[in-house]
């Protein structure tokens, strides 16, 4: 349906969740804490998304699809799962699932009624944003707060709060300005999106992230085949990073903050997956239940707060059923996108999301947060994205 056909507040509620959609997803990049990210949303899409649906019922075609009924399959197990597992955190789940839903009904919503998003200008402006963004974390966490005291790793002042979720944020802001310098025609522009890169991945080096920055050599690989730039776009600044990191570790090795202190981290975390695998054995396929109090304590006594994988957490609480709901949803996002090759920023961009998922996070249903941001932000734009009509 076109928004010339709508008539009077139908046409308004339409505007206004299109240009909420657009504020919502910058407001990750500037948004000064998750409750804040969270009223955001209230304000811009939720609120007349729902009021759509109230007053202006949409048809079940513009936004109901393959991938979007999992997800509200998966959100719904997981939301029964606290029958099982902590019955008091039934309401919290609850609108949990009605956030989800309108995230991902409501991004179709706004497709399908011909709002469409011009990606080159939508990825130009987050990769400005979100390098000032950067610029403004590293200035507030080394200079104004003088947080490098206490705290060597980088840590954001916004929704990113911690090491690994700024991290990531850098990553992916990094990862579609090097697809957009891939994607140049001139050598002007492709170094004009290396630069902003090179600034995003001076936020990645100095969160110290580790699966942030394996996220994004990975993905920019992928770019890099699925786009195949010629070789004067790519074969300068490659040398130069080559050049420039070979000298680096030749001359300094890796750093001492790369290692003190992490040196078995990836240990620690196969310890914590070994042990919550063999703790699910006991709930295999319903899992141990939702709950908003997340603690997993190991044999060995030590408590975490979740399983510092996404995946392994979700089969934990909500045991092979909820494991499968989420594989099948990533199995149909990627198909859509396959389906279209316009939503590759947005799929590689999920990509990473799903490579840094294994090395940290809770399960993928939760409140809008940091992990929105790596999985359920990009499942909602490629589905929403494919429904656009040449």
């Amino acid at each position: 349906m076109s928004v010339a056909l709508l008539t009077g507040y139908e046409k308004k509620l339409t505007s206004w969740a299109s240009v909420g959609l657009l504020v919502f997803i910058f407001a990750f990049l500037w948004a000064p804490s998750r409750d804040g990210l969270q009223i955001i949303y209230l304000l811009s899409f939720f609120l007349p998304v729902l009021a759509l649906f109230f007053f202006y019922p949409p048809k079940i075609s513009e936004y109901l699809n393959y991938p979007t009924a999992i997800a509200l399959c998966y959100g719904a197990f997981s939301v029964c799962s606290t029958f099982w597992g902590d019955v008091q955190s039934f309401g919290f789940f609850l609108l949990q699932w009605m956030v989800l839903a309108t995230w991902l009904c409501g991004a179709s919503i706004v497709s399908s009624r011909a709002a469409r998003i011009d990606v080159e200008k939508f990825i130009f402006w987050f990769l400005i944003i979100g390098c000032i963004a950067i610029i403004a974390a590293i200035l507030y966490h080394y200079v104004i707060s003088n947080r490098s005291n206490d705290i060597i790793r980088l840590v954001g002042w916004n929704v990113f709060r911690n090491p690994n979720e700024i991290g990531a944020m850098c990553g992916v802001v990094a990862l579609l300005a090097i697809i957009n310098a891939f994607q140049s025609l001139s050598i002007k522009r492709a170094f004009f999106y290396y630069f902003l890169a090179l600034i995003a991945l001076a936020g990645v080096v100095l969160s110290f992230s580790r699966a942030a920055m394996l996220a994004v050599f990975i993905t920019s690989l992928l770019a890099f085949i699925i786009i195949r730039p010629s070789l004067r776009i790519w074969l300068a600044p490659g040398l130069v990073l080559l050049f420039a990191m070979l000298w680096f570790f030749g001359m300094n090795g890796i750093p001492e903050h790369y290692l003190n202190g992490r040196g078995s981290a990836f240990s620690d975390r196969f310890t914590i997956w070994n042990d919550v695998i063999k703790k699910s054995l006991d709930h295999l396929f319903i899992g141990k239940g939702m709950s908003e109090k997340t603690d997993i304590t190991l044999s060995n006594m030590t408590t975490f707060n979740h399983a510092h994988n996404a995946w392994i957490d979700t089969y934990y609480r909500t045991g092979i059923i909820g494991l499968f709901l989420v594989m099948l949803h990533l199995i149909a996002v990627v198909v859509v996108a396959f389906s279209n090759k316009k939503t590759m920023p947005f799929f590689l961009w999920f990509c990473f999301g799903c490579i840094c998922s294994f090395f940290d996070g809770r399960t993928f249903f939760w409140e809008i947060g940091a992990k929105w941001f790596l999985y359920w932000l990009p499942a909602g734009l490629i589905v929403a994205y494919a429904k656009f009509k040449d």
